[in-house]
């Protein structure tokens, strides 16, 4: 159906709108967070825009692409949480401004629509684009790697690619579709090996060069690392299902796709969508916020569904019935997705950062060190201007219960840092672990933070307690 010549003007001035709209949904959640891992990738970027150099000075369990965008943010603008809190949020509405420009340009600017706002405004999504885990970026090289496999530019396809895993390695599925469709649709003997050439030249070039640079220091924590991993406690099914049920339409629409145009490529991407939910199922521990790689496929088939049911109508009066609906449907389902995004944002601010930075600047003195959880103490330091003893920035429990470190050596390191002053933990399992409360019973009782997940304790290990 060719579109009107009013209709295409509307292209951008929707983008923006649509845009805005999301950025407006997103400053709600331009706080402080304690709960999320986003607070030690701040830091790491403060180490690295001091000369420091991940893999080599300290931990980072992941490819450096991500870091090194958080890096370039902190080092233009320091320190300013909205700045930081945007790497997660424009990558993402950059991406989606690709796919949504390539729908236009297949003359179904409908679709795009749809496209932008099952995309932008689905729950996962607007929690996930909270924080800088890494996964934002990773999804906007995807997208980009889909646009140019949509535009049958397979070399461009796999160079973004082969960014997207150079973020997260759970990328990687992603590139079994566009080779298999290259292989055994595409027609051009020569499309899968440019495809896997684009991919090699920035997947196998960074690798490379990091493991030339860093070796083991780069091999262990990216790759090694993830397969050491305890096993998560919860069930695969239950998270599946708890996904689901909060993010009922993006994943009930693609459905539609089966009286939509079953055209190779974007068959494809229902293969994508398979692939990428086979890939999770596959995964444990498994986090939320890895549903995050499926949503942009979700999305494009809820997006072309919808259109064709649309079309199939002959009559202007059906189809304008038809458009009605959609709008109400997603209206309704976007809607109740902000809600219910703003109330949980409501929920996870840090309650207590004001009096947590201000014991920290009352009891220790710049060039003073501070250690401890791996979300709430590069927070502190940041907001504080102190540095964490040993660099040693992720303190996740992960690492310790893969083998990585161990608790009694750290705290045998500890004791050999003479600056170091307090030591801040959260109320949590790991934190209770019988080594540490005997090394800060020396120093306690800490001083108590109450927030509404788990509390923080804060010990000034300047003040021994007598032995008698």
């Amino acid at each position: 159906m060719q579109m009107k010549s009013w209709f295409l003007k509307l292209q951008w001035p929707i983008l923006i709108l649509v845009g805005a709209g999301f950025i407006w949904a997103k400053t709600f959640g331009f706080h402080y967070t304690v709960g999320g891992d986003e607070n030690a990738y701040y830091y790491m970027a403060r180490l690295m825009s001091q000369g420091k150099l991940c893999y080599r000075d300290f931990f980072f369990a992941h490819p450096p692409f991500q870091l090194i965008l958080l890096t370039l943010t902190y080092s233009i603008f320091g320190f300013q949480i909205i700045a930081l809190k945007l790497t997660a949020v424009l990558p993402v509405l950059a991406g989606a401004g690709f796919i949504y420009h390539w729908f236009w340009k297949q003359e179904k600017g409908l679709a795009g629509i749809f496209f932008l706002i099952i995309f932008l405004f689905n729950y996962e999504l607007l929690k996930i684009t909270t924080h800088p885990f890494g996964l934002n970026l990773t999804a906007f090289f995807l997208m980009l790697s889909l646009y140019y496999f949509l535009e049958d530019r397979a070399i461009q396809s796999g160079i973004f690619w082969g960014c997207a895993a150079m973020t997260g390695l759970y990328a990687l599925p992603w590139g079994l579709v566009p080779l298999g469709y290259y292989i055994f649709r595409g027609g051009r003997n020569r499309n899968p090996l440019r495809f896997i050439s684009g991919f090699l030249i920035i997947f196998g070039g960074v690798n490379a060069l990091c493991i030339i640079l860093f070796g083991d220091g780069y091999i262990t924590p990216v790759y090694i690392y993830h397969f050491l991993k305890p096993r998560g406690t919860e069930l695969i099914s239950d998270i599946y299902i708890r996904v689901m049920r909060r993010n009922l339409l993006i994943f009930f629409l693609p459905f539609l796709y089966l009286w939509g145009p079953w055209t190779g490529k974007r068959t494809a991407v229902l293969a994508a969508v398979i692939i990428y939910l086979i890939f999770l199922g596959a995964l444990n521990p498994l986090f939320t916020q890895y549903f995050m790689l499926p949503l942009p496929f979700l999305s494009f088939l809820g997006a072309v569904g919808m259109t064709a049911i649309i079309e199939r109508f002959n009559s202007r009066r059906q189809r304008v019935t038809a458009l009605a609906a959609a709008v109400i449907l997603l209206a309704g389902f976007s809607g109740d997705d902000i809600f219910r995004y703003l109330k949980h944002e409501a929920g996870t601010g840090f309650e207590t950062a004001e009096q947590c930075r201000k014991y920290i600047m009352d009891n220790s003195e710049e060039g003073d060190l501070i250690f401890g959880h791996v979300t709430t103490t590069p927070l502190l330091a940041l907001m504080t201007n102190r540095e964490i003893a040993l660099d040693m920035v992720d303190t996740n429990h992960m690492r310790f219960k893969a083998g990585l470190l161990d608790i009694e050596e750290v705290l045998e390191r500890l004791k050999g840092e003479e600056r170091l002053k307090l030591f801040i933990i959260q109320e949590s399992r790991f934190w209770l672990d019988p080594h540490f409360q005997s090394y800060l019973s020396r120093y306690g009782p800490g001083t108590v933070f109450d927030e509404p997940r788990e509390r923080i304790i804060i010990y000034d290990l300047s003040r021994q307690n007598d032995p008698n």
